[in-house]
């Protein structure tokens, strides 16, 4: 592999995400740099063809205890090792908001699982100082319903990718992740917003999401309030339940950002207890809405009377 940076030892302008100070040749789009010491170093070199003792493997990835592996065919191959090191291995033609995409999706989710942060498949927003959740399967409505109350003034922690520390000292905070939503075109319509000068995060002009800055109006760990989590149902009516008990834990461990990944990485039992704490800490609600028609402003009351 050559040579491999020491995180920790290197001094120089940083992206803050997730808590942690990455030191990048990839740049974050329009993000800004801080100066500070790299907890994460992202570099572009080579990257092995397969892991050499994986425990787990997809389509497109490896996983062992401390590595994983990614590869995007047309957009860029990823290493990740024990949480601090990334190397990229670009496709030639490829853009950097394609490379940007899966980096921010499940290359981070790797960091963060190897860095034993609890990653979670959701959006927040900052409500009186504390963090709401909104989790669930992709194309539930995460990001639309987060940026439907950032539009209202609820400051946005994070999207798609929520990472939450547990560690039962400090309580249950959520940390604030990049600062950009992704957004689908008939979102953007919903929520009267023009895409007009925001870029697509694929090359594919009939992919039509699109990266949308927004601004850290909270930049440090937010204790958690409140995990609302997203399903659907092909009846016409919206439904709340609060849960009780073990059920709590259930949206938390299933709306875990990547699971699969702690096949390969051999840390369940860190998990189990982290997701735990999370639902010891925080009120968890099983919101169902209909499949058909996304009635923004309805689950936005909704979800406002009991947060």
């Amino acid at each position: 592999m050559g040579w491999k940076p020491d995180a920790s030892s290197i001094k120089e302008p940083v992206y803050k995400v997730f808590g942690l100070n990455i030191s990048s040749e990839l740049a974050f789009l329009d993000m800004p740099k801080k100066t500070g010491t790299a907890d994460v170093v992202v570099r572009c070199g080579r990257t092995p063809d397969s892991l050499s003792a994986p425990k787990l493997k997809g389509v497109r990835y490896e996983v062992g205890p401390g590595e994983f592996l990614l590869r995007v065919d047309g957009v860029a191959r990823y290493y990740v090792t024990k949480g601090d090191t990334i190397i990229i291995e670009r496709e030639p033609g490829a853009a950097q908001e394609e490379i940007l995409l899966f980096f921010m999706g499940s290359v981070m989710g790797a960091v963060l699982h190897q860095r034993n942060i609890l990653p979670l498949h959701a959006g927040a927003v900052s409500v009186d100082r504390r963090a709401v959740l909104f989790a669930g399967p992709s194309s539930i409505g995460k990001s639309t319903l987060a940026a439907g109350f950032q539009k209202q003034g609820y400051p946005l922690l994070a999207d798609d990718v929520c990472a939450v520390t547990a560690d039962g000292n400090n309580g249950v905070k959520v940390i604030p992740g990049f600062p950009r939503l992704k957004l689908w075109a008939d979102a953007l319509k919903k929520l009267e917003s023009e895409k007009t000068g925001l870029r697509q995060v694929r090359l594919d002009p009939d992919f039509k999401k699109y990266f949308v800055h927004f601004d850290h109006q909270e930049a440090q760990p937010t204790p958690l309030r409140s995990v609302f989590a997203l399903q659907s149902t092909n009846t016409d009516q919206f439904e709340l339940e609060e849960l009780s008990g073990k059920e709590r834990i259930e949206p938390i461990l299933n709306h875990t950002y990547r699971i699969r990944f702690l096949q390969g990485l051999e840390n369940k039992q860190v998990h189990f207890r982290q997701c735990s704490s999370v639902a010891a800490h925080a009120r968890v609600f099983r919101v169902t809405r209909p499949q058909k028609g996304f009635r923004l402003q309805e689950l936005m009351d909704l979800v406002r009377r009991h947060w």
